[in-house]
């Protein structure tokens, strides 16, 4: 392990379970798998153990860092470097904790015990290592995701609908328009190689790429738009893996893994909520439908201070078309054995595509 384990992890022990005399009798260190893609996480660990009075204890450690430290840095273009070391939000999720902003009822962080600042942009996060409950993602487990982030949005607004001409507040959306997008995504979709490959040609409707790269000149225009709703602070990355239900019922959801470090519209957040097990193959692209009418009829209901649902509406489905629906189809897998498991995720991930454009496509600006 990288972070320091030192005389302070008994204080932290004896503050996670209310004991102050707590000696440690053990400990281990798991190290967790975090996944690719997750560019700003250079390590998850488990510390865990025992007391001398048998008591189990357990941190969850998360180590982040600038993105002039991610070891993939060298796939990002050249000329691209400075921009995306200057933008990319690798401390989202420990500044939420800084900025102290109340949730709503039935959603809360996970509780921080310390935070380590070990310079050169790297900081550790030492968390409560949430229990979670067996918890199936069925149409009423959506809606009530849906309705707490609602209630965030309602409870956080930024500002109104503009009347006129003003900056843009979203600039993270703007720089993942003029970076990953421009640069990653839509060369990608332009290249006819990637709809002739076996997982592609078999999987996708022959209509989806002249979809796509006709919604791709709406870009612009669909940008505008999102700036002349109402704006809210908001999660960022609020998908069901990221939205925990805790086994000590002390909320209804632990939200973990903030990700965007500016206003957004409003609708935002639900993006990410229904295209986050549409990713991994857990939701079939039959079911997109369903879901996607509780979860926006849910988040109005509990944002109608703040917005319209015509508004919801439009913020939620232009940001899902902004930050999806040239990503939906997972071409960075393209150069793996195309096995059964691999045509059946490009299966449901050619959907996911499917669905979002055709949501696009009905977006009147």
């Amino acid at each position: 392990m990288t972070m320091a384990l030192t005389a302070d992890l008994t204080v932290l022990v004896r503050e996670s379970l209310g004991d102050p005399l707590a000696e440690i009798a053990g400990q281990h260190a798991e190290l967790l798998d975090h996944g690719p893609g997750m560019l700003s996480t250079a390590s998850l660990h488990r510390v865990h153990g025992t007391t001398t009075s048998g008591a189990t204890w357990s941190f969850f450690v998360k180590s982040i860092h600038s993105l002039r430290h991610w070891p993939g840095r060298a796939m990002i273009p050249e000329h691209l470097l400075a921009d995306a070391d200057a933008n990319f939000p690798w401390r989202a999720d420990a500044d939420v904790y800084l900025a102290g902003r109340p949730l709503p009822d039935g959603l809360r962080l996970p509780r921080m015990y310390r935070l380590d600042d070990l310079g050169d942009d790297r900081l550790v996060m030492w968390l409560e290592d949430v229990q979670v409950a067996p918890a199936e993602w069925d149409l009423n487990r959506y809606r009530c995701a849906a309705r707490l982030l609602g209630d965030l949005a309602a409870a956080q607004p930024v500002a109104g609908a503009a009347t006129g001409p003003r900056e843009p507040l979203d600039s993270h959306l703007r720089y993942y328009r003029e970076g990953p997008l421009d640069h990653v995504f839509l060369p990608a979709l332009r290249d006819p190689a990637t709809w002739r490959h076996p997982l592609v040609a078999v999987n996708a409707d022959p209509l989806l790429r002249a979809d796509l790269l006709a919604l791709a000149d709406r870009i612009d225009p669909l940008m505008e738009a999102l700036d002349r709703l109402p704006h809210t602070l908001v999660h960022g990355d609020a998908s069901p893996k990221n939205l925990l239900v805790p086994a000590d019922g002390s909320a209804e959801f632990v939200a973990i893994d903030w990700s965007w470090p500016c206003p957004a519209a409003v609708g935002f957040d639900l993006g990410q909520l229904l295209v986050g097990r549409a990713h991994t193959g857990e939701l079939d692209p039959e079911d997109l439908p369903a879901v996607h009418e509780a979860i926006e009829t849910a988040y109005a209901a509990s944002a109608g201070a703040l917005a319209s649902p015509d508004e919801v509406s439009f913020g939620y489905v232009a940001s899902l078309v902004l930050r999806s629906a040239w990503s939906a189809i997972p071409f960075e897998l393209l150069d793996q054995e195309p096995t059964p498991e691999l045509h059946e995720l490009f299966r449901k991930r050619a959907g996911l595509a499917r669905f979002i454009v055709d949501l696009g496509r009905s977006l009147v600006i």
